[in-house]
C-alpha cells in the first residue's frame, strides 16, 4: 500500500504547489538575484554541510544518519510559504525558492542519498538504482508541479478555487504521512525518537540561525531574511519519507525525517510569529 499511497500523497502536495505557480515565479529571481542566490546556496550547500557536522557530533545509528542527509537534500515545502506569509516575509521570494529548488530536487536528492548510503551504511545499505531513483523523484515531484502550472495557465480562476482545496489538503496529507511513518515504527518509536529528536531540533534551529545570520550579513531586507530563514528551516519531509519508505524500503531511515517534520512546524511557527511581532512594533 505504501508503495502507491505515499508517492500519490506526495504528488498531491506537489500538484497543489504547482497550482499556485506561474512562469513569473521562476523568472522573478532575475529581479532579486542577490536574495535568491543567498537562499539557494544556503539550501543546497550549507544545509548538507551542517547536517554532516551534526551527524559527526551526535552519535546515531547509520540509518538515522542517512535519514538526516536525505532530509538535508529535500527542498523547502508549501509550509515555508505559508509561514513566510504569516511572518510578513517576502512570499514571492519564498515561492520562487521552493519552486526552483523543488525542480532541482530530482537530481540533488538521489545524488546526496546515494552518497549518504555509501558513507554511513556501506555494504549494509539498501540498494539504490540511481537512474531509477532520479526518474522516480522526477515523476512524483517535478511532473505534478508542471501539471499544476499548466492547469493555472489554462484557467487561473479554476486554479485559484482548486488551490483553496489543495492548500489545506496538502497540510493534512503531510501530517498524515509523518504520523504514519512514526506509527510504522510504533514498537520502538519512543527510543528512536529520543535518539533522533535532539539532533533533529538542533539541525532545525542551527539551520534557521545560520540562514538568518547569512541573510543579515548580506544586508537583505527583513522580509527577504524571513523568507530565506523559513525556507532553510522547513523541508519537504514528505519527499524524504517517500524516499526512505518506498525507494529504500527502510522504515528506520524515515524516523529522523518524520521527527524533524513535526518539530519544524513548531519552530517555524514560533519564528514567524516572532518576526511578525517585530514588524508590527516597527
Amino acid at each position: 500500500m505504501k508503495e502507491v499511497g505515499l508517492p500519490v500523497a506526495l504528488a498531491i502536495i506537489m500538484f497543489g504547489m504547482g497550482l499556485g505557480l506561474t512562469v513569473a515565479d521562476f523568472t522573478r529571481v532575475f529581479s532579486k538575484p542577490k536574495a535568491f542566490l543567498v537562499g539557494l546556496m544556503l539550501q543546497i550547500i550549507s544545509l548538507p554541510i551542517l547536517t554532516i557536522l551534526i551527524i559527526t557530533v551526535f552519535p546515531m545509528s547509520a540509518p538515522f544518519a542517512v535519514g538526516m542527509m536525505i532530509l538535508a537534500a529535500c527542498p523547502g515545502g508549501v509550509t515555508s510559504n505559508i509561514l513566510t506569509y504569516i511572518g510578513r516575509g517576502d512570499v514571492a521570494l519564498s515561492v520562487s525558492l521552493t519552486a526552483i529548488i523543488s525542480l532541482l530536487g530530482f537530481i540533488t536528492v538521489p545524488l546526496i542519498t546515494g552518497w549518504a548510503l555509501t558513507t554511513y551504511m556501506g555494504e549494509g545499505a539498501p540498494e539504490l538504482d540511481l537512474a531509477k531513483t532520479i526518474i522516480g523523484v522526477f515523476v512524483i515531484t517535478t511532473v505534478p508541479v508542471v501539471l499544476g502550472m499548466i492547469v493555472r495557465k489554462i484557467s487561473a480562476g479554476f486554479a485559484d478555487k482548486a488551490e483553496k482545496v489543495f492548500g489545506p489538503l496538502s497540510m493534512i496529507v503531510f501530517i498524515v504521512v509523518v504520523l504514519g511513518a512514526l506509527y510504522a515504527e510504533r514498537d520502538t518509536v519512543v527510543s528512536q525518537i529520543s535518539q533522533a529528536g535532539l539532533p533533529a531540533i538542533i539541525l532545525n534551529v542551527i539551520a534557521m540561525f545560520v540562514a538568518a545570520s547569512a541573510a543579515a550579513f548580506m544586508a537583505l531586507p527583513r522580509a527577504q531574511r524571513t523568507a530565506i530563514t523559513l525556507e532553510c528551516g522547513l523541508q519537504n519531509a514528505t519527499l524524504g519519507i517517500v524516499v526512505a519508505l518506498t525507494i529504500l524500503g527502510n522504515a528506520e531511515i524515515s524516523i529522523p525525517i518524520a521527527v524533524y517534520g513535526l518539530l519544524m512546524l513548531f519552530s517555524g511557527f514560533a519564528y514567524a510569529m516572532y518576526v511578525k511581532s517585530k514588524s508590527q512594533a516597527e
